[in-house]
């Protein structure tokens, strides 16, 4: 009876696993739940020091995936650059902690460009970007929900952040979303950040460039670049980010979709100049 009883749970567990492992296939075969658990990064202690110096930039940087952590390559961190995530503070290393993927992000690389230009002398990256997410999750979705317990995680440590990056829309691209659907989607994303009072300038970037499973020309969609530019107003910080749709050569993706080397050196270098003139 004891040996049919074990066997039972012996089973029903492994039952249970197979369940788990398969609805979150991606999510552990990627690396990202041990990334994002068990990372094993050493915490910096003084954190309020460094957001509370002088010449510090905070960025929180967020999208699809190509404001993730999906290029290609290694990059090493040359200066003063960490990563805000879940309350603590790290030294930035890729893959940076909160965006999904397990490659390298645009994001150390453009904190380098702003300390190395004399802008700033210390970057906090923010970054919590997911591939393949539609609009709506971030207006109103589960992707929203993140957004929100982020900011929620700033305020408690009295974190401002200086800078707001958007980087999405190749989804919205396939899905056909419209000029109006995407605009009106996009503005509720920039109020998570207005209804708390957070005017930091909010960057929008020019991003459709999909090559598959739609039939714009050269893949790009006028109706998600039109949403896009419709939400610009300069008094409320909203801002126009780099063109991202301009790198769409085949050295600059080397999959066709997310960023090479060479193409996140380009784009870092395109979010740095949108700071530098809006600084």
């Amino acid at each position: 009876m004891k040996k049919k009883l074990r066997l039972s749970i012996i089973l029903l567990l492994t039952f249970t696993l197979g369940i788990v492992t398969h609805r979150y296939r991606s999510h552990l075969i990627d690396g990202q739940f041990i990334r994002n658990h068990l990372h094993f990064r050493k915490e910096i202690l003084a954190m309020d020091k460094i957001v509370n110096s002088e010449r510090v930039i905070i960025f929180m940087a967020f999208g699809q995936s190509n404001s993730a952590d999906y290029g290609a390559g290694k990059y090493n961190v040359r200066n003063e650059v960490y990563n805000y995530y879940k309350g603590k503070l790290y030294a930035a290393a890729e893959p940076l902690l909160g965006p999904d993927g397990k490659g390298s992000s645009v994001w150390t690389r453009v904190a380098d460009l702003v300390i190395d230009s004399g802008l700033y002398d210390r970057a906090i990256i923010v970054p919590c970007g997911i591939g393949q997410t539609p609009i709506k999750c971030w207006s109103s979705g589960e992707c929203a929900d993140k957004v929100k317990e982020i900011l929620d995680d700033l305020n408690r440590d009295g974190i401002k952040l200086t800078h707001v990056f958007w980087c999405q829309g190749e989804t919205d691209n396939v899905n056909g979303t419209t000029a109006a659907e995407y605009g009106s989607e996009l503005e509720k994303v920039i109020g998570h950040f207005r209804n708390r009072g957070i005017d930091a300038p909010f960057f929008v970037s020019l991003t459709s460039y999909f090559p598959f499973n739609n039939s714009n020309p050269l893949g790009i969609s006028e109706q998600v670049l039109q949403g896009q530019l419709s939400v610009l107003d300069s008094a409320n910080h909203v801002l126009k980010g780099p063109n991202v749709d301009a790198l769409n050569l085949a050295y600059y993706r080397y999959d066709a979709v997310h960023f090479s080397e060479k193409g996140l050196d380009q784009l870092a270098m395109a979010w740095y100049q949108v700071i530098k003139d809006y600084h």
